[in-house]
């Protein structure tokens, strides 16, 4: 029966379905992604190690940044101010990061490929996001059917929004890049068409932060698509000027309170956490105050009596710069720039077809990382990592111009 299962003609119809069900009922259950991208990295993984007799290796830059992140996480653990959720945190942080490396094997990039996975996947995630638009405009009856409850937040579909905007790009590159072949004019109809569905249920979440993911990213995309190397250049400066936002939110709070109380309410309550977290960073600058520690410090001081919205510590920071400051010190920042910028770079040495579209969404995930969600979740990492791997298993299988 294994067999069966691991052969080089039914893994990648595997690694297809893993996409429909992300770009479908992931659209809708966000925490699915993890599920998916994990497990569906370790079984390509046991797979093509069955099929071809040999360990498939993960690439060498990535596996160094992965265990350097481990090792530098471990290390600060035993200075944390909470021990016992540091080292529980890591342990989880092991579970994720190790698996989805294993996305990154050349051999499982070039063989999970369908040809028609492009096609395939771009219809359900249309689907998936004309059902989730409906879903929005009729104000969630399906979500207050399996809860049971008259009324139901509908920020709870958030997060499988952000991820379905993210594996947008790579099959909008698809498309460009000939998976299927297409006349430019027919090729122009299908995105634009793909886009507009994006757009119905983007423009009825709740979620800023996936607006402005979206609207950002198809942004990038047009820009790389005429200018390459100076979007490529210009958005690397962009995690460096990151690094002064802690400092530059303080200020804001500080001297332009008017400012803040025009915001809207979601991000009034981003500019409190981000005020109290900036104050917890100066006070352990250097190393940090450890892993996942962050929804324990205290938000009081010196501000706490002019919050409107936070009225205990928050969960996480909304900030990736924040969090691995306030969590990690500056060995955090060092490795969030590493990774910004090892990303970066290879969504640039792309075949010129795709790139754009893998600048794109590499600004999207930039965006949700600096305003949305807390940086170890499990299911964020996997929507990166299957979104990597699409791009990867498009390069090494565009086709061979006439």
């Amino acid at each position: 029966m294994s067999s069966c299962f691991f052969s080089n003609a039914v893994l990648p119809s595997f690694a297809l379905a893993l996409y429909v069900v992300a770009a479908t009922a992931g659209a809708f259950l966000g925490g699915l992604w993890a599920a998916l991208g994990i497990g569906g990295a370790l079984l390509l993984f046991v797979g093509f190690w069955a099929v071809d007799k040999k360990m498939p290796l993960p690439q060498t830059d990535f596996a160094f940044l992965a265990f350097g992140t481990l090792w530098v996480a471990a290390i600060l653990n035993f200075q944390s101010s909470q021990p016992d959720i540091s080292w529980s945190e890591w342990v989880r942080l092991l579970s994720v990061l190790i698996p989805l490396l294993l996305f990154s094997n050349p051999s499982i990039e070039a063989r999970a490929f369908h040809k028609a996975f492009v096609p395939v996947v771009l219809i359900a995630a249309m689907a998936g996001a004309l059902a989730l638009g409906l879903e929005l405009s009729l104000g969630a009856p399906l979500l207050k059917e399996v809860e049971g409850l008259p009324n139901v937040a509908l920020t709870q579909y958030n997060r499988g929004l952000s991820y379905l905007i993210l594996l947008a790009f790579p099959l909008m590159a698809g498309l460009r890049g000939g998976f299927p072949p297409l006349s430019p004019q027919k090729r122009a109809v299908v995105i634009a068409a793909f886009i507009l569905a994006l757009l119905i249920p983007a423009g009825l979440t709740e979620s800023r932060a996936a607006k402005l993911a979206l609207v950002l990213a198809l942004a990038a995309t047009v820009i790389a698509y005429f200018w390459p190397v100076l979007t490529r250049r210009l958005l690397a400066i962009v995690p460096f000027l990151c690094l002064g936002w802690p400092l530059a939110a303080q200020k804001v709070f500080l001297l332009h309170q008017d400012w803040v109380t025009r915001l809207p309410n979601s991000w009034r309550a981003r500019m409190e956490i981000w005020d109290y977290m900036s104050y917890r960073i100066m006070e352990r600058p250097l190393l940090g105050w450890g892993l996942g520690t962050a929804h324990t410090l205290p938000f009081q001081e010196p501000h706490g009596s002019q919050y409107v919205f936070v009225d205990m510590a928050v969960a996480h920071p909304h900030n990736v710069v924040m969090q691995l400051w306030v969590e990690l010190g500056l060995p955090g920042l060092a490795l969030g720039l590493i990774f910004a910028l090892l990303t970066l770079r290879k969504a640039g040495q792309l075949d010129a077809k795709l790139a754009p579209f893998a600048i794109g969404a590499w600004v999207a995930a930039l965006c949700l990382s600096l305003v949305a969600y807390n940086f170890w979740t499990d299911s964020l990492w996997a929507a990166f990592a299957m979104t990597g791997f699409a791009f990867a298993m498009l390069e090494k299988n565009r086709p061979v111009p006439a």
